[in-house]
């Protein structure tokens, strides 16, 4: 399921109100930090339909690959969208 992506900013207010005692500079890398685990989380996240891909899903639709047949590695997967140009 994918998440909102929160701007750095907005998560640096969240985390000042909800802790604050960190300084500035734990708040901003925090932030930072959350906004690219969320980048991330969107980016490799698997999808329930095929009409909202995920970026490593888009790129194996592009790719051509399809789930026909259960598949075990990566490189089984390559092999066969490599074989079939």
């Amino acid at each position: 399921m994918k998440t909102g992506i929160r701007n750095y900013k907005e998560i640096t207010k969240e985390l000042k109100v909800n802790y604050p005692k960190l300084t500035e500079y734990e708040v901003l890398t925090l932030a930072i930090q959350i906004e690219r685990n969320e980048i991330l989380e969107n980016g490799l996240v698997v999808s329930t339909n095929d009409k909202t891909p995920s970026g490593i899903e888009a790129i194996s639709i592009a790719l051509g690959y399809t789930d026909s047949e259960p598949r075990n590695t990566v490189a089984n997967i390559l092999t066969e969208i490599a074989n079939k140009e």
